[in-house]
């Protein structure tokens, strides 16, 4: 036979040599024939070309007609050879002979499973060998085999080499002597081309992973970072494979595909579902652990997605889970082999160190993404908080603006009582105060009712309802509004009651506030529609106009707190822009909802409430939480306790005029003493006194001989349902909140005097 150190003939096993001179002529021969090999292999870096003279080599040493060289790895199922050069085999072979474990009996799976050389001169006698390997045997033309295990000088195993003939044949002593030098330089330079081949690789990988590296510190996408990653990977493993990067939802509950395999792939797998029911990433994910299928087309989990394979060209699957640092699982990474392959711990290693980065990366990405978030909440927040201090600012201006007028109306009629008393002047003057008053107790009620709904201290007082009849007696309430105007009104009802279950007064006050807004901002003459009636299950109340509209910026907002203030001073119809922050925050209180629209400005406005509707089948249950028949405050003695002289004396007067005896006292102190010297019937307490405050004053009277006698009624400008529920726990019969209105209290102790009666 042929071989590139040239024609070497194979004598046959039986064949000897004559005399002792030729045999001396083909040891030297042989020897040089070695030193020659030795010297080309020693200069020779390329590991490919490097096996494939070690094989060269022995074939010419052992004058055989075949020749392999295989390398160790270390399988799913074990120790097996993966073949890396093979001389004389025809590809069918080379394929059969690919990949051998320990469990062959072909010459270099019965080598590794001996852990020494196997030498068989005949396989045709060989019981040993299996019918596979001795079919593929006969097809190829072998006969005599042996392999030989290529052993570092620490011992660890790294491959094999192997040499075959085609008829019976047993090497001399001397070519086995020969052989055995060449495996010994075999061994030294297979294990000095995987060393500087791991080295090459590592250092491939390392390059590859800081490119990807500085990619994301230089805030490159997270696909670019992630996708030089991708690049390394199926660079540096070749073989055609194919890698993907996927990242999980913020639910922890689907994968969706980053970068690696194309859209067409992306759109088929991304949203894979994580669980222990499913697949390659998805139960990767699942269970934490790497997912290494060699073959999907053997692994019964792939049968539902194997078409999946099919159509995208890979035969294997490996699918590792991404942890971070404080394990927390962000993502997973596969590989896709185009033929069937089997991980290998280097493999597990490379991506393990691969993954590791990736871990980083995603990390950091989401890290800068939240702190892009964070900055552009805080970016609006500034931006929400210098407009809403632009809003105060022309609320206050506003606010500043709404009080003065009452105010200088108020200056000007108690300058003209002071300087004209007569009876004309008193008769308009008191009307034009009382109005006014009427106004100031309006705006404040208004900001308290704010304060008071957006804090959750408000209580509604819940029975049925005909909110027809609510809507009616708020358009009977603004009558001479609307009247003033000149504007048409048009009330569009139902035959039936649209019963709901609510506060009558607070849903008297949405009417109330939605009506006059249509009022205010309507030029006069327009027209205003009411309509009450059922839709989609609920109760409606729709208030329309022609009015001024709004643009859609300020119909947004137009609920907001202020939001008059926006409108400004120039179109300003008084009131502090609060009535419809009430109005949204009342009807949700109701488990409603409001909303408002308008096609624009001068194109008028509609604001629609829905209530949640009431049964027809419920039974109204009314009842008057006052007495209701009035009594006589003649005579009666009734005690007014305020620090505030004016307001004491005038309350006394007014008292005074409908008959009753009337004391006043400025402090604590005082007020008990009057109460155990004059002994009143009724007696009006401030809460908020400079000595003993109007709460410790109740108690003690209520701890006194005769003390529950008396009627105790609380009037301050302390309103919360904390402060009423404290006064009546003191003591109290009834608590006003001041300003009062005075024909309710006036009804009160007529009512209170006729009970006592």
């Amino acid at each position: 036979m042929t071989t590139p150190y040239g024609q070497q003939l194979a004598p046959s096993a039986t064949q000897a040599p004559s005399d002792a001179a030729p045999l001396t002529a083909t040891q030297l021969a042989d020897t040089v024939l070695l030193h020659q090999i030795s010297a080309e292999l020693i200069s020779q870096e390329d590991g490919g070309v490097i096996y494939r003279k070690l094989v060269d080599a022995a074939m010419a040493i052992m004058r055989s007609d075949f020749g392999s060289l295989q390398v160790l790895e270390t399988g799913a199922h074990g120790p097996q050879l993966r073949l890396m050069v093979a001389r004389g085999f025809p590809a069918e072979a080379e394929q059969f002979w690919g990949v051998v474990r320990s469990t062959s009996t072909c010459s270099s799976g019965s080598a590794l499973r001996l852990g020494e050389r196997f030498m068989c001169s005949d396989v045709t006698a060989d019981p040993s060998t299996s019918k596979e390997d001795l079919a593929m045997y006969r097809r190829v033309g072998l006969v005599a085999v042996q392999a030989t295990p290529l052993v570092t000088r620490g011992g660890r195993l790294l491959g094999m080499l192997s040499t075959h003939w085609r008829s019976p044949y047993q090497p001399t002593a001397d070519q086995f002597r020969l052989f055995d030098i060449l495996v010994r330089q075999a061994a030294d330079l297979l294990e000095r081309s995987q060393t500087e081949a791991e080295l090459r690789e590592r250092e491939a990988w390392m390059t590859g992973q800081k490119e990807a590296m500085q990619a994301a510190m230089d805030g490159e996408p997270l696909p670019t970072s992630l996708g030089i990653l991708v690049r390394t990977a199926t660079h540096e493993l070749d073989d055609g494979v194919r890698a993907a990067f996927y990242l999980v939802d913020p639910e922890g509950k689907r994968l969706n595909h980053v970068v690696g395999m194309g859209n067409e792939y992306a759109k088929e797998v991304s949203g894979f579902l994580i669980g222990p029911e499913s697949l390659a990433c998805g139960l990767a994910a699942s269970t934490g652990t790497p997912v290494l299928t060699s073959d999907v087309r053997e692994e019964p989990r792939w049968e539902p997605w194997r078409w999946l394979a099919e159509r995208f060209g890979y035969r294997a699957c490996w699918s590792f889970p991404i942890h971070t640092a404080a394990g927390t699982f962000v993502g997973t990474f596969a590989l896709y082999w185009p033929v069937p392959c089997e991980a290998t711990p280097r493999h597990i290693e490379l991506v393990g160190r691969l993954t590791q980065t990736a871990a980083i990366i995603i990390s950091r990405d989401s890290e800068a993404t939240a702190r892009r978030r964070t900055a552009a909440a805080l970016r609006e927040s500034e931006a929400a908080l210098r407009d809403a201090a632009r809003r105060k600012d022309e609320f206050l201006a506003m606010l500043a603006h709404e009080l003065r007028n009452p105010i200088a109306a108020i200056r000007n009629a108690s300058y003209l009582l002071l300087n004209s008393p007569d009876a004309v002047s008193t008769s308009r003057c008191s009307a034009l105060i009382d109005r006014q008053v009427t106004l100031l107790t309006d705006l404040v009620n208004d900001l308290l009712d704010v304060s008071r709904i957006t804090r959750g201290l408000i209580t509604l007082r819940q029975e049925p309802c005909d909110l027809q009849s609510v809507a009616r007696h708020a358009l009977a309430s603004l009558q001479p509004m609307i009247g003033s105007k000149g504007h048409e009104l048009e009330l569009v009802a139902t035959g039936e009651p649209v019963r709901v279950v609510g506060d009558p007064g607070r849903l008297e006050q949405i009417a109330l506030n939605l009506i006059g807004n249509a009022v205010k901002y309507t030029d006069p003459g327009g027209r205003i529609r009411v309509a009450v009636g059922v839709e989609d299950g609920n109760a409606e109340l729709r208030v329309s106009d022609n009015g001024i509209g709004m643009s859609r910026e300020v119909t947004e907002r137009v609920f907001d707190l202020f939001a008059q203030a926006e409108r400004g001073l120039a179109r300003s119809q008084g009131g502090l822009g609060v009535g419809l922050t009430i109005v949204k925050q009342l009807v949700e209180l109701h488990g409603g909802t409001v909303r408002a629209q308008s096609d624009g400005p001068g194109q008028g406005s509609e604001f629609i409430v829905r209530l949640p509707l009431r049964s027809r089948d419920a039974v109204d249950d009314t009842a008057a939480d006052e007495p209701s028949r009035a009594g006589s405050l003649v005579a009666r003695r009734i005690l007014v306790v305020d620090d505030r002289e004016d307001y004491a004396d005038s309350l006394a007067v007014l008292l005074e005029i409908q008959g009753a005896l009337v004391r006043t006292a400025r402090d604590g102190t005082g007020a008990l003493d009057l109460i155990h010297a004059w002994r009143p019937e009724i007696v009006l307490l401030d809460l908020g006194l400079p000595d003993i405050d109007g709460f410790e004053v109740a108690r003690r009277v209520r701890h006194a001989p005769g003390g529950d006698a008396v009627h105790l009624i609380a009037i301050s400008g302390y309103g919360q349902p904390d402060d009423v529920k404290r006064a009546l726990e003191a003591g109290f019969d009834r608590h006003f909140i001041k300003p009062v209105e005075i024909a309710e209290l006036m009804q009160w102790l007529q009512a209170s005097s006729r009970v006592s009666t």
